[in-house]
């Protein structure tokens, strides 16, 4: 019995064990918030390009509303978080998770005035001193955009024992996806905003997809030959118990039916109710591609294992 419970207990030394921490029980909420993370400035940017006031506000409401809410209740101490605020600590010189807190403190707050002086420079007062206030919150607001849309691929890429998000590829993943989720959204918007251009966010759709599924599936391809253990992780994703969500979630309804969806827009015209229906398998792979990263993390073994470890 003793020898049995110390086997159980060092398994982990010598097989590779998939992380928890970020996708069962509490983790769940830190998988849900990294969805609204990408969505939030993902559309952020898409609208500054477009000129959407809309866009941006839903945005900021996303990212203030909804992510960071998420990430405060994972962290069990909310209040604390002013610890982290630069220049109170200095672990922002090492840290990513810190670095991403102030990244969101900034993003909510250049974005909220910019969202408000937007209104003004927009439909209020246009052409008058408030549109260069706007513009200039506007870089400020879409820097730090940039800057919450790619910080969380640098925490996952910076786990050394995940081999599978130890690449540099992963922030540039996610970045691209949560534009591509940002061009969904705005197509969304679009169907209310008769504003909106529809074919040219088509186009730009388009297009975020196409990179996507090229970023997406040279990441998995080169997982398989940087370790036993990502290409185990890489297996879980493509015939494992993770090739369900991957192959139906991620890349059936989230990437290949909205993108021939957009390609026959060319041809049929925009019609709602495909574009609804590309929104909505868009959204499901959003989720979809966030929980086949955190899923298929997986640990490395501290001693080394045989090939049998993997199977």
């Amino acid at each position: 019995m003793a020898l049995r419970q110390w086997m159980v207990t060092h398994e982990w030394m010598v097989k590779p064990m998939r992380q928890t921490e970020w996708i069962d029980r509490r983790g769940i909420l830190v998988w849900i918030a990294e969805v609204f993370t990408s969505i939030g400035a993902g559309l952020y940017l898409v609208s500054l390009f477009y000129n959407n006031w809309w866009g941006m506000l839903v945005a900021w409401c996303i990212i203030m509303f909804l992510k960071i809410p998420l990430h405060l209740i994972y962290f069990g101490k909310p209040l604390r978080f002013w610890r982290t605020l630069i220049p109170i600590t200095n672990a922002w010189k090492t840290s990513w998770f810190t670095r991403g807190i102030n990244f969101n403190i900034y993003f909510g707050t250049f974005a909220f005035f910019q969202v408000v002086i937007g209104y003004f420079a927009i439909y209020m007062f246009p052409g008058t001193g408030w549109v260069a206030w706007d513009i200039a919150l506007r870089v400020f607001g879409g820097f730090f955009a940039f800057l919450v849309g790619i910080y969380s691929g640098f925490i996952m890429s910076y786990c050394k024992s995940v081999p599978f998000w130890n690449t540099a590829m992963l922030p540039l993943i996610l970045l691209f996806a949560g534009i591509a989720d940002g061009f969904a959204l705005m197509l969304a918007i679009g169907l209310a905003d008769h504003t909106v251009n529809i074919a040219a966010i088509e186009f730009g759709s388009r297009i975020m997809l196409i990179v996507s599924i090229i970023f997406m599936a040279f990441f998995v391809w080169n997982a398989t030959y940087v370790s036993n253990t990502a290409k185990y992780s890489a297996t879980l994703l493509l015939k494992g118990n993770l090739a369900i969500p991957f192959w139906i979630g991620l890349v059936i309804l989230g990437m290949v039916i909205p993108l021939i969806i957009s390609i026959s827009s060319i041809y049929v015209g925009e019609v709602a109710v495909l574009l609804i229906i590309a929104i909505a398998f868009h959204t499901i792979g959003a989720v979809a591609l966030k929980y086949v990263l955190l899923k298929g993390g997986v640990h490395n073994p501290i001693l080394p294992a045989t090939t049998s470890a993997y199977h």
